[in-house]
């Protein structure tokens, strides 16, 4: 393992290194916004402006790319990056954020598909599994910890922006520094929503429920725990469990899922999901709920509902052909995206209602929703036992690039199996 990620280990520094500025800023921008005075669905347009921005930047960057290549487009694009940060400190307005946090969302993007495609150059059929794990396991470690800076100061102070700001710039600097050789042009992205449809039609509700489940997550996720008075350490440990859960759960319920029938693990994590949301929503009445109790909860909260876009994905790719592995995730993904843009307006709309708490009372809808679609498309389409035939799980490190789908070794070695509309 360690001989296959020394050639990529400067390319993996930058990673670790902008995760912590980009993890950092995905709590700290919604506390911000809210202690500035935007409201809940003001907070929440922000956070869908950060999605759109991602599709945005998927779209884009490989343009940029073949103009100026990965060394110099990852140089631009995290200054540029910075400096967005930065300008978020000095700036106030509701209008400028949203144009800020689609640049954000663009911005990180376009570095999360140089990365992706550098990645995949250095990969070969014998360690692909291997980089594509240690990547997944990296980036959303590099997030857990990322929570832990908003220790360092409060968020009205403009200190954590430059913090941010500092780990990004210095992400540059691995990546300008290596001698690796910068891999070969970036092609345009494929997108396939009809392969999707056509090969899973849980996988498509799937990637639509779950994006308006995490989107609001992340939207508004910060907000929730500010408005129960969190303090600003149990702030950072609800966010970091909740990010743990969905990293140590990944790789167990995914290796479970290929012995068994995707759509029962699915259900499962839809209901234990839910049963979880509806437990932070009442726990949320008792005053000793902020600390490790609401950790607790966060912890397996993030261990059913980030783990399980994963799976859809997984349960997708089961029934297509290898060529047709990234067209098919390339449409999950902005899939995934669009619905969570579409998620924290929603819950902001239940939290204007409810308070803080309608933000997991929204999730608890959803997620028992999902479940209920599963059971009875289930019901009605009854697959064969294939689980032996099942591709092996692999790890996702959520909604990143299309370029991530080129790392998975599936896209080699998938099984050349029919292409007819089996919509399960």
């Amino acid at each position: 393992m360690v001989r296959s990620l020394i050639p990529i280990s400067a390319l993996l520094l930058s990673d670790a290194l902008l995760l912590l500025g980009h993890g950092l800023l995905l709590t700290l921008l919604p506390v911000a916004a809210n202690q500035l005075g935007f409201s809940a669905i003001e907070v929440a347009l922000t956070g869908s402006a950060y999605f759109l921005g991602i599709i945005g930047g998927c779209l884009a960057t490989p343009h940029v790319l073949k103009r100026v290549g990965h060394i110099r487009g990852f140089a631009v694009l995290a200054c540029a990056y910075l400096i967005f940060t930065l300008l978020f400190a000095w700036l106030q307005s509701f209008v400028l954020w949203l144009a800020l946090r689609f640049a954000l969302g663009a911005g990180v993007s376009g570095l999360y598909m140089i990365i992706e495609s550098w990645l995949n150059e250095r990969a070969d059929a014998s360690n692909r599994g291997t980089i594509l794990s240690f990547y997944s396991m990296l980036n959303l470690l590099m997030i857990t910890l990322a929570q832990q800076l908003l220790l360092l100061a409060d968020v009205s102070y403009p200190l954590l922006f430059s913090i941010a700001a500092i780990f990004i710039a210095l992400s540059i600097i691995p990546v300008s520094l290596t001698l690796s050789l910068a891999p070969a042009k970036v092609n345009s992205v494929k997108v396939s929503f009809k392969k999707v449809w056509q090969h899973s039609h849980i996988a498509m509700i799937g990637a639509v429920i779950l994006g308006l489940v995490t989107g609001a997550f992340w939207s508004l996720g910060p907000v929730f725990a500010a408005e129960s008075n969190f303090s600003n350490a149990q702030l950072a440990m609800f966010m970091s469990a909740t990010v743990l859960g969905g990293a140590c759960f990944q790789i167990p319920v995914g290796r479970f899922s290929d012995r068994y029938d995707r759509r029962i693990i699915l259900i499962y994590n839809a209901l234990a999901g839910s049963f979880i949301s509806l437990g932070i929503v009442l726990a949320s009445y008792w005053s000793g709920f902020a600390g490790w109790p609401a950790a607790i909860l966060a912890f397996f909260w993030g261990g059913t509902c980030m783990t399980s876009y994963a799976i859809c994905l997984a349960h997708v790719n089961d029934n297509a052909m290898a060529k047709d592995f990234l067209p098919i995730g390339s449409g999950m993904l902005i899939t995934y995206g669009i619905s969570s843009a579409i998620g924290g307006p929603l819950a902001a709309s239940l939290m204007g209602i409810m308070g803080a708490k309608g933000l997991y009372a929204y999730m608890t809808f959803f997620l028992v929703l999902f479940a209920v679609i599963v059971i009875i498309r289930r019901r009605s389409h009854v697959l064969p036992d294939t689980s032996d035939s099942h591709p092996t799980f692999q790890p996702s490190a959520g909604i990143t690039t299309p370029a991530a789908f080129e790392i998975d070794p599936r896209t080699e070695h998938l099984p050349e199996q029919k292409t007819t509309d089996t919509g399960v």
